[in-house]
């Protein structure tokens, strides 16, 4: 069916677009990256990107659909339990749902739906290995390496309390960065990755530590768990270069940090290959399904 369009709905879980929650992120980029691809594209949200140009549907709007040709894109996975009760009845309604596992999955979904995960650090309940479906937005006009005198160490906690601190009391803490207007935040996180030495973060997960590294910085992050070296290097494309796992790897952080770039715009190139495979696939999963 040459005219057959689907209209792709992302729920984002957050009713506005920030640029520090990981998971409102991506949902954004994922709606916008369809956009580009010329489908009929929608974001569950009060407000997107500025930059991007998927269609809004604001928080509370009943929306009319046709089951034959609507997709609910959802975030799952860990954390789900946070915003799942804002999912709205309109949305729940809607039958052909991806479930996207931006985090490890904690209950199982329903047989009929998709299911899709950002990358294989995420784990299934049943270990199965569903396709990956990421998607990234990176700034290179900001975070880059301006190539100015360094010195000192900062560090970012992310809510977790660090049982045996590597940072100085002295040291910039980043924790207030989120008190800042959405407009300057990244232009300060990016001077001071091009000021300090070091990052410590003290999480192994926050992809403040892949900007830091973009802009040079030599960044440690420090485990909030028992997640082996060698599962998450292999596994978060994004952190495998100009970060050190823990403090005794810092050789490593030192000697990919000219890696860090090229590796993203890699995974940038593999983002789009399963965007497209994602759409390709929802095609012919409804032609299929409702025999169009």
């Amino acid at each position: 069916m040459e005219d057959f369009k689907i209209n792709f709905i992302t729920y984002s879980p957050f009713d506005h677009y920030v640029d520090y929650i990981g998971g409102v992120m991506v949902c954004h980029s994922l709606a916008n990256s369809l956009h580009l691809l010329g489908e009929n594209s929608y974001i569950y949200s009060n407000s997107t990107k500025s930059t991007y140009d998927s269609q809004i549907i604001p928080y509370g709007t009943q929306i009319e659909f046709d089951e034959r040709n609507t997709i609910l894109i959802m975030p799952a996975g860990a954390g789900e339990h946070t915003y799942e009760s804002r999912i709205p009845d309109v949305l729940n309604n809607i039958p052909n749902k991806i479930r996207w596992l931006i985090n490890d999955q904690v209950k199982a979904s329903p047989p009929e739906d998709q299911l899709y995960k950002y990358c294989d650090y995420f784990k299934t309940i049943d270990s199965s290995s569903p396709p990956r479906l990421s998607s990234i937005d990176i700034e290179y006009d900001i975070f880059y390496n301006k190539n100015i005198p360094r010195s000192g160490t900062c560090f970012y906690s992310k809510g977790q309390t660090p049982k045996n601190p590597l940072h100085k009391p002295s040291d910039l803490c980043l924790d207030n960065i989120y008190t800042l207007p959405q407009s300057e935040r990244n232009l300060y996180l990016s001077k001071v990755f091009n000021e300090k030495e070091y990052l410590i973060c003290y999480s192994h997960r926050s992809f403040t530590a892949v900007l830091a590294a973009l802009c040079g910085c030599i960044v440690i992050v420090v485990p909030y768990d028992d997640t082996p070296y060698e599962y998450w290097v292999k596994n978060f494309p994004t952190m495998r270069y100009g970060i050190a796992y823990g403090q005794d790897r810092i050789d490593h952080a030192i000697q990919t940090t000219h890696l860090v770039k090229d590796n993203l715009k890699a995974f940038e190139k593999e983002c789009n290959l399963n965007i497209t495979s994602m759409r390709d696939n929802s095609y012919k999963w409804l032609i299929d399904k409702y025999n169009l």
